[in-house]
């Protein structure tokens, strides 16, 4: 993968949002598991965090609003516009080693963002 991608939650839907086969798949590059973390701030309504990219893992975060809220919670994209992808309440993005990514908050309350990180097996 080139550019993140965004798994999309289906209240109706029973199935897991995804798991290592999926992002491994999706990345076309073995990966496993390497933990899992919660962002230590909560994203506050209209705030962001900073570019950054990561060269040694790939990530898959879910945006979890903490109160009721419809559309949008939290926008990712990197800083030369090459992507811009909206989250709603519960949707994951996949980001891949070596990907810009940055996080806005879009809606009224704040967002945790739950992080799973995976490791590349070389």
């Amino acid at each position: 993968m080139s550019k993140p991608v965004a798994v999309r939650f289906e209240e109706r839907a029973q199935y897991s949002l995804f798991d290592v086969a999926c992002v491994a798949e999706a990345e076309s590059a073995p990966v496993q598991l390497r933990d899992v973390t919660c962002n230590n701030f909560e994203l506050v309504p209209g705030a962001a965090f900073p570019p950054q990219t990561h060269d040694d893992k790939l990530e898959v975060v879910t945006a979890v609003p903490q109160g009721d809220t419809e559309g949008p919670v939290v926008r990712y994209s990197d800083e030369g516009g090459g992507y811009a992808i909206e989250l709603a309440a519960y949707d994951s993005i996949v980001i891949p080693r070596g990907v810009q990514h940055m996080a806005t908050n879009l809606c009224d309350c704040k967002v945790v963002l739950i992080i799973t990180n995976f490791d590349y097996v070389e």
